[in-house]
């Protein structure tokens, strides 16, 4: 068996569970898309990567994903009439395999990922940022911006909204500027979020997980998980009636603590 076959596998597993999460809908208003460029490495300059971040507004609350991930879902979605082989070599890939529900309403944050088989999700108080708001303007894509700076889990950051989006949101956690965020970046230029789109929409959107099943787990419990998968994989994928093959787990396992010492910079450098 392959290493890649361990991703069809799974999803295959997880298709078949019931669903149990709450959920959110509403008509949207718009559909953003940013240009995410990070660089995994803090000493390699040259491999910079990018991928396309979709952040679905409505009046009540905002969804953000990755343009692949959710091409992925509807991949996913029709599996069962699919040939597995061509969805294993077609399938987009995604490094963000997590969701972010805003919940405007109730001032929270909605964070669902993947971690193992499973999916977890876990809610918050929203993030507060203390924006400082310059004088400085330029313009993107038509709208004038604004400049304003702030510090966020152990980064500087300087973003540039816009009122004439009278909207408080941005990519990501980034939010409570007096505008939608057009660009936003840290100081040491090591992530990068720029609009490349921006469209009114007027669809009915439902932010039901309809492939998978959420576990609910509290921010503190997720963090752990997350760094245990991470640096020994094989000790959360067999679990669940499910058991993979020891070379399998190894082989995945190495590949994890390659990864692992490459990719010495994540968004957020505190918790």
């Amino acid at each position: 068996m392959k290493l890649k076959l361990i991703f069809i596998i799974m999803f295959t597993f997880l298709l078949n569970i019931t669903h149990s999460q709450n959920n959110l809908k509403d008509t949207l208003k718009y559909e953003i898309i940013y240009n995410l460029s990070y660089q995994e490495n803090k000493e390699d300059t040259i491999n910079i990567k990018s991928e396309e971040m979709i952040l679905k507004i409505s009046k009540n609350f905002s969804y953000y994903i990755s343009s692949n991930n959710l091409k992925l879902r509807n991949m996913l979605n029709g599996l069962q009439n699919s040939d597995e082989t061509t969805i294993i070599k077609s399938r987009p890939k995604s490094k963000f395999l997590f969701t972010i529900i805003k919940d405007y309403n109730n001032d929270k944050i909605i964070f669902s990922d993947r971690i193992g088989l499973d999916i977890y999700s876990f809610e918050k108080q929203m993030n507060k940022i203390d924006w400082v708001l310059q004088n400085e303007e330029i313009e993107i894509l038509g709208y004038k911006c604004k400049k304003a700076t702030a510090s966020f889990a152990g980064r500087d950051y300087i973003a540039w909204y816009s009122t004439e989006i009278s909207i408080s949101d941005g990519p990501y956690k980034f939010q409570g500027l007096p505008g939608l965020i057009f660009s936003i970046y840290d100081t040491n230029n090591h992530y990068k979020f720029n609009i490349l789109s921006l469209k009114k929409d007027n669809t009915y959107f439902d932010t039901k997980d309809e492939i998978f099943n959420h576990i609910k787990i509290s921010e503190k419990e997720y963090k752990e998980l997350k760094r245990k998968y991470r640096e020994k994989p094989s000790s959360m994928l067999n679990s669940g009636g499910m058991t993979f093959p020891k070379e399998l787990l190894d082989k995945g396992d190495q590949r994890a603590k390659e990864k692992l010492k490459y990719e010495n910079n994540p968004l957020e450098l505190e918790d």
